[in-house]
């Protein structure tokens, strides 16, 4: 499992993600002459009358603009994470670029016939058909991605990679040379820690002990998610505060067995941003 996380987060995956992304500029002006290709070989809407020499560039063109409309409509256009929001999305680029591909085509079509003009409602009847070219164009352009926190969009297949990262991440626990000097049924259900002279009294869900250390070490060595310390002789686990109160003008953390703890005013605001209110 390490040496997957090694590969995941080092120099090897940033070199993968790299080389991926620059295969990605290229992906749109490549998929656009294979489009174009596969266009001219079978000539589809009666292009097949023309010969080669003028189909295959007709075609060329066409492709070329599609791909550069639908990735602008694409980009243009609310990303979205929902699979289900996936087809109507597709179905909002194809349409968005079809409109101006659409005025593309006739005035592609008009070079290629010299004197072929289209009225308003011949527009309307090509509309269909360029939409439905770009529809397969906004499918090839978006094929199943996700988008990750950082607002990039990567492959499914890489999101999939990077996800156990995420699981894998340990929970805050505390040190073991802090629990080595508890009795084995305290080492666990810590709610405050409270200073005494030079020792330390350990309060648990379970009962208390005293050991021989500063609070000002413990805090120092103690995972900051668990806890804060509130005071100068007091040290509070997160999970072990049921409220903030105010008695009498202070402060107070309220823990689960019923302690009320003081909280002076210098750690007052790290106190509210990290125990509950």
């Amino acid at each position: 499992m390490s040496s997957f996380r090694k590969f995941v987060t080092g120099r090897s995956m940033q070199l993968a993600m790299r080389e991926w992304q620059i295969g990605e500029r290229w992906r749109v002006p490549v998929s656009a002459v294979a489009f174009g290709a596969l266009l001219g070989i079978t000539g589809p809407f009666g292009s097949s009358a023309y010969v080669p020499a003028v189909r295959y560039p007709f075609w060329m063109v066409l492709a070329l603009a599609g791909f550069g409309a639908a990735a602008a409509a694409d980009r243009l256009l609310p990303a979205s994470s929902s699979s289900r929001k996936r087809v109507p999305r597709l179905i909002a680029v194809a349409a968005a670029s079809a409109l101006p591909m659409t005025f593309f085509v006739a005035w592609a079509m008009g070079v290629l016939r010299p004197g072929r003009t289209f009225t308003p409602l011949q527009l309307l009847g090509l509309f269909p058909y360029v939409a439905l070219v770009q529809l397969l164009i906004a499918r090839i352009l978006s094929p199943d991605r996700q988008t990750a926190p950082d607002g990039q969009t990567y492959p499914d297949r890489q999101m999939s990679i990077a996800a156990p990262v995420e699981q894998v991440a340990v929970a805050p626990e505390y040190p073991s040379e802090f629990l080595s000097k508890l009795p084995v049924a305290l080492r666990r259900d810590i709610i405050a820690l409270e200073a005494e002279d030079h020792y330390l009294r350990v309060h648990t869900l379970h009962g208390s002990a005293m050991i021989l250390m500063r609070l000002a070490d413990a805090a120092a060595m103690i995972d900051p998610r668990l806890g804060v310390r509130v005071h100068r002789s007091w040290w509070v686990a997160k999970d072990g505060v049921r409220a903030l109160e105010r008695t009498s003008g202070r402060a107070i953390a309220r823990l689960v067995d019923g302690t009320a703890v003081p909280i002076s005013r210098t750690h007052l605001p790290a106190a509210r941003t990290v125990l509950p209110a």
